[in-house]
């Protein structure tokens, strides 16, 4: 006589008490399962946010601006400077790229910003780059933006460096300190258009008279080697300009880590970091073919989502305080570079917050 099928339902013609033990059981097994469930989301709610995947917290506007009153720096006499996040644009330039693309603008937050600072009005007076962190200045009237210009000029003539820069660097400028005037100008190479920039070598004063090279005050050094294989830099500078701290830091065969515009002209082959062609470098890649090293200790495995490690973290404003003593403003690196230089065992400068006037 043929056996008779088994189906899950056999419970029903269990005894009672069998019957009962199946069901608490298959009770208990549920419970565990919405237990361990409920456990796992706590877990991933309470695991830390990867520090370069959270550049842009931030979910709608309001968020946005108050991060932006909460990293108010100096606020006095109509004058305010603000520790601009990475990434941020002062005009929203089109659509949204991607996930690595800012969804808000400086220029949008303006109005909100006023009137959490209790201001009229907000006008924007020095930018730090898009893809740079650091001292922004706004005014809160037009005179305060000429008193601003102002300052610029007198540190001209008084050649007082304006900038101050921390930049994470893939290896040690060569040399690892300098100080002096660089020129800045354009490699020109038959059959191409366009023209690419380039540290100048030697050049003429017509030259520069003509404007066909700049010059830039600059003042470097390595403050931090840490770990190899990234150094934390310092760089006093005249000005910013057409990128030149990008190109310059490149020439110095220590490009900046996450740089996508100049970032590929160092390459590593066979083990040593050469230098090569500008025209070759800016078409090697869209983004900085960052080593696979420095995105393993990153936790990271796409170069594009690396942020450009550049920082303004000091501005000095001359005789604007007093026709004796000069306005120096300080700003803290974001989260994302800190844990980079956390990463690399880089030390970073210890005051970078503080406010003061220099006599």
């Amino acid at each position: 006589m043929p056996t008779m099928p088994f189906f899950p339902r056999f419970y029903s013609v269990l005894p009672k008490s069998n019957r009962f033990d199946y069901l608490l059981m298959k009770n208990n097994r549920r419970k565990a399962r919405k237990n361990n469930l409920s456990e796992e989301v706590n877990r991933m709610k309470s695991k830390p946010v990867h520090p370069i995947r959270d550049i842009y917290p931030w979910k709608n506007k309001q968020q946005f601006v108050d991060h932006l009153a909460e990293n108010v720096i100096y606020n006095k006499d109509g004058l305010i400077a603000i520790n601009k996040p990475y990434g941020v644009p002062l005009l929203k330039d089109g659509l949204i790229k991607g996930p690595n693309e800012m969804m808000f603008s400086i220029e949008e937050a303006l109005t909100p910003l006023a009137s959490l600072l209790n201001v009229e009005k907000l006008l924007p007076a020095k930018m730090v780059e898009k893809f740079a962190s650091g001292v922004s200045l706004f005014a809160s009237q037009e005179k305060m933006v000429d008193k601003i210009r102002q300052s610029y000029i007198t540190n001209k003539a008084k050649k007082i460096h304006t900038f101050k820069y921390l930049a994470v660097t893939i290896g040690e400028p060569k040399p690892s300190s300098s100080r002096g005037t660089v020129g800045m100008g354009f490699f020109e190479h038959q059959g191409i258009e366009g023209k690419l920039l380039a540290i100048m070598k030697d050049y003429s004063n017509r030259k520069v008279a003509d404007g066909l090279v700049r010059e830039f005050r600059v003042n470097y050094k390595t403050l931090s080697r840490g770990d190899e294989p990234c150094s934390l830099v310092e760089i006093d500078v005249s000005s910013a300009k057409k990128h030149f701290l990008r190109v310059y830091l490149a020439h110095l065969f220590s490009p900046i880590l996450g740089d996508h515009i100049f970032g590929n002209r160092v390459q590593e082959i066979m083990g040593k970091r050469l230098a090569i062609s500008p025209l070759q470098a800016d078409n090697l890649s869209i983004f900085q073919k960052i080593p696979a090293g420095i995105l393993t200790r990153l936790k990271v495995t796409e170069s594009c989502i690396v942020p450009n490690c550049l920082h303004l973290s000091q501005m000095t404003l001359a005789k604007f305080a007093s026709q004796d003593s000069d306005l120096v403003l300080k700003a803290d690196p974001p989260p994302c570079f800190q844990y980079i230089c956390q990463t690399f065992g880089l030390d970073l400068p210890t005051d970078e917050s503080v406010v003061l006037t220099r006599e």
